[in-house]
């Protein structure tokens, strides 16, 4: 039995429902995970861990850089090279290009042992990382003998860092879909839904002018904390729109689940993610989904017209006209079944095949 270890940051609830995923679906391996650290403060997420097999937590300082645009969390790791002996690992699956990931691909070279490189980032993401960051990219990339992209962007990514395009391989970023999945029936509320946090990276600043030039009778459903806040609260007031306006706090479980049932669309209008998993979230309750040109992920789940909108967020005429579109002249019914018949393509059945596909690359196995 080949023993396989994920190198990550930390337990994020999407990471390890796909992690318990190859435990229990590929049992010919024994998957370990090390996570660098237990949690980010600006992260509220509920992870159920009890599930996970194999999993150990790397003491570490955490270094915070604060900032409007989103906080940078940096994990300085203690025992790497020992948590990766005691595992004895045959391939390393390194998640991104931290200083972790930096000690193990060394651990790695000097134990001869082939490792995968794994990441969600891509070139709008990372467009203003330092040059040391860019190295360390280009050092870790040359050292893989595979790749993992997260999205189609994140790939075209890797291969300008100089990765081998024969052994890259896409596994999308997903959840796990069961958890989201809902048939809509009826498409009335004229209520748009946003799930994230209040934060300038993403982008509500943007929406809020675009909604007052929209009808009247849209309203918004704000779900998610943040320090932008007070900021959004005195331009929701000038703007005139207050009593369209409807903020929930950070919400998730059964309750997120209500909350998407009643909205008739999805919007993000993300000045950048290297992903945006909430778009395909909405698209599981059946919601049509406005999104960002900058969400990276939103062209591998968004069919432009189909079951969703692409926009550029920084014209807010543009944003106005999308979501005046949607609500006023679409048939959201049919764009919301779209939607929902698509998020089924990003099921851990389908997503897994691409993580499997570069560890058999690296292992010299067949692919199954």
């Amino acid at each position: 039995m080949k023993r396989v270890v994920f190198i990550t940051n930390i337990p994020s609830p999407y990471r390890v429902d796909f992690f318990v995923y190859l435990q229990k679906h590929y049992q010919d391996y024994e998957f370990h995970v090390i996570f660098s650290g237990a949690g980010m403060e600006n992260r509220k997420w509920h992870v159920e861990l009890n599930a996970l097999k194999n999993a150990e937590f790397l003491q570490s300082k955490t270094l915070i850089f604060r900032k409007r645009y989103d906080d940078r969390y940096v994990f300085i790791p203690i025992g790497v090279e020992r948590a990766l002996r005691e595992a004895n690992p045959d391939i390393v699956v390194a998640m991104e290009y931290n200083p972790t990931i930096l000690r193990a691909v060394r651990y790695c070279g000097k134990k001869k042992i082939p490792f995968v490189s794994w990441t969600d980032g891509t070139a709008h993401s990372e467009r203003s990382i330092g040059r040391i960051q860019r190295m360390s990219r280009k050092y870790i990339i040359k050292r893989a003998a595979a790749f993992v992209a997260s999205s189609t962007a994140s790939r075209d990514n890797q291969l300008a860092y100089g990765a081998d395009e024969k052994r890259c391989f896409l596994s999308y970023l997903t959840v796990d879909i069961r958890k989201y999945l809902m048939v809509k029936e009826s498409y009335h509320s004229r209520n748009l839904i946003y799930v994230g946090s209040l934060i300038q990276r993403k982008g509500l600043d943007l929406l809020f002018p675009a909604l007052a030039q929209t009808s009247d009778d849209i309203h918004l459903i704000i779900v998610g904390e943040g320090p932008e806040k007070p900021f959004l609260l005195e331009q929701a007031k000038k703007l005139g729109i207050m009593d369209r306006l409807d903020f929930k706090g950070f919400v998730e479980g059964e309750a997120l689940r209500a909350l998407y049932a009643s909205a008739d669309a999805f919007i993000l209008p993300t000045r950048e993610d290297c992903y945006g998993l909430v778009l395909l979230e909405a698209m599981c309750a059946s919601l049509p989904v406005i999104a960002s040109k900058y969400a990276d992920g939103a062209k591998d789940l968004i069919e432009e017209g189909a079951n969703g909108l692409i926009v550029d967020p920084d014209h807010t005429e543009e944003l106005a006209a999308a979501i005046n579109e949607l609500m006023n002249e679409s048939d959201l019914a049919a764009m919301g079944k779209r939607s929902y018949e698509r998020a089924k393509l990003f099921s851990f059945a389908h997503v897994a095949g691409g993580c499997m596909d570069a560890i058999h690359c690296c292992l010299g196995e067949e692919s199954t």
